[in-house]
């Protein structure tokens, strides 16, 4: 089994709608994968303190094994090679010189069985073919995986201490796969069951996604009670602070990578020591003006019947181009912001009646009502491929997209399950 294959599952994945990236009816071009911490400061106002992370070990290529983290043995099960043995893949060991500067939560701790939001900045030069992803015990597997640099990952039932690991990966083949660079990030799992102390002082930003470098943030409090005041650390080197408890932001996208920002917010109250939270924000790259596009997409909507939703799509490459595509990550995103994740095949999701060359082709993709529950407020498909360079390439367009007023069901409303 391929490491491509691995990436080729259902994931459910709770996140704010502003966190996920697409560019509707748009196209961009990525490179592999680089998450970079700050860009030049642009303002006098000073960052929001920081906050505690999650304690991490770091291992850089050819190292093929990790040492003891202080005070707290590291399981069998966690290492690279255990987990390769139990996902049924070959562990190679590659020189590189990209590497993985940061792990980060956004919360140094975990509540026992709750999701939390992990994210991975990578640093070095790029290497063409990288793959990211985390990788760690299952529950009720031997192993659990997830693609990309940052996950939902959900904490275990009981308390005590978790390790996630974070591989930069190369396919090489049938069940070989090459370790580019790695680190181990340590969770502290707490029992939150009853303890108000711990609930009470719970603040969380909500991202929601205006553009593809816009954001609106805003302060969410689990309690009751004024706060005073809001100090906004963007994670590009800007900052402000507020009166109320929303912020607009606009990120740089002049460069062609995909990264994630780290927001850190705190907000003082009238009484007690301040709160504090943080979440993270992705931002893909828009080409220079000047460059040439990679692809061009046309999309038009059309239905096989008055239930199903069915869209037409046509991609183009330009003659000095070519394109392999490799797989389609379909969001559905509810109106109460939750979001769930499938990666397929891309020729699973897109239905091709004209190939072209060199990666063009002219097809359609189709939204079937047992994906539409009444939860439902659109979704999003993101075609994913490499050019000859070895560069990431991808397209994203709407496949469905309900416009009507829409009032949020109850807690108690069941999703369809897949």
């Amino acid at each position: 089994m391929s490491l491509e294959s691995h990436h080729r599952r259902w994931r459910r994945v709770a996140v704010t709608t502003g966190a996920v990236v697409v560019l509707l009816g748009g196209l961009g071009l990525m490179r592999p994968s680089r998450d970079d911490a700050a860009l030049a400061s642009r303002s006098p106002v000073p960052p929001a303190p920081s906050m505690p992370d999650a304690s991490v070990e770091q291992v850089r290529a050819p190292a093929s094994s990790v040492g003891p983290l202080p005070a707290v043995p590291i399981p069998a099960n966690v290492s690279g090679e255990a987990l390769a043995v139990a996902l049924g893949e070959e562990r190679v060991v590659l020189a590189s010189s990209t590497v993985v500067e940061h792990l980060e939560m956004d919360r140094p701790w975990a509540c026992a069985g709750e999701q939390r939001t992990l994210a991975a900045r990578v640093g070095g030069t790029p290497e063409p073919g990288a793959l990211f992803r985390w990788v760690w015990p299952g529950q009720e597997t031997g192993a659990e995986l997830h693609p990309g640099t940052r996950i939902r990952w959900r904490a275990p039932a009981a308390p005590g201490t978790a390790f996630v690991r974070f591989q930069v990966c190369r396919d090489l083949g049938g069940r070989r796969v090459g370790i580019l660079a790695e680190q181990l990030l340590r969770v502290e799992v707490r029992d939150c069951a009853g303890d108000a102390s711990l609930e009470g002082r719970e603040l969380t930003v909500a991202v929601i996604q205006q553009t593809n470098e816009a954001f609106l943030l805003r302060a969410v409090p689990s309690e009751a009670g004024a706060l005073t005041g809001y100090s906004w650390d963007f994670g590009d080197g800007r900052s402000v602070v507020t009166s109320g408890p929303e912020v607009e932001h606009v990120y740089d996208t002049g460069t062609m990578d995909t990264r994630t920002f780290t927001v850190r917010l705190e907000a003082g109250r009238r009484e007690g020591p301040p709160l504090r939270a943080k979440a993270f924000v992705s931002v893909r790259g828009q080409p220079p003006s000047d460059e040439p596009r990679p692809v061009t997409l046309a999309m038009s909507r059309t239905s096989a019947n008055a239930e199903t939703w069915r869209s037409e799509v046509s991609v183009e490459v330009p003659e000095e181009r070519a394109v392999l595509w490799e797989q389609v990550e379909r969001m559905t995103l509810h109106w109460d912001g939750q979001v769930e994740v499938m990666t397929r095949d891309w020729r699973d999701i897109i239905t091709v009646e004209e190939e072209r060359g060199r990666g063009a082709f002219r097809g359609f993709v189709e939204v079937h009502p047992n994906e539409l529950a009444t939860t439902v407020k659109q979704v999003v498909d993101v075609l994913h491929g490499r050019d000859t360079t070895g560069s990431q390439v991808s397209v994203s367009w709407a496949s469905f997209k309900r416009e009507a007023p829409h009032t949020t069901p109850s807690a108690g409303t069941q999703r369809p399950s897949k």
